[in-house]
């Protein structure tokens, strides 16, 4: 399960590493500045919220899969929210 797990995370990090090139390519100086602040607070959000949702099952078998699948799913929104926000 950690396994697809992870490999489902990866596959939405490579997605969001793609639009987020795209946007860099079409949005104005000023909106990828703000763009990229707002990714960098994104991406703290991600891995404390990951973190946090794992340690409900510190020290198990649980620990590391939900991690990566906290990652995943929350990845996977943002891919879809930058879409939405930017490329509509």
């Amino acid at each position: 399960m950690k396994k697809v797990e992870g490999d489902r995370y990866d596959t939405w990090d490579g997605l969001v590493n793609e639009i987020y090139g795209v946007l860099q390519k079409q949005l104005p100086s000023d909106e990828m500045e703000q763009l990229r602040n707002e990714q960098r607070k994104w991406i703290e959000y991600r891995d404390s919220t990951a973190k946090a949702a794992s340690l409900k099952y510190e020290g198990g078998t649980m620990e590391e899969l939900e991690y990566v699948a906290v990652l995943g799913n929350l990845t996977e929104e943002r891919c879809f929210e930058l879409v939405e926000k930017y490329m509509q």
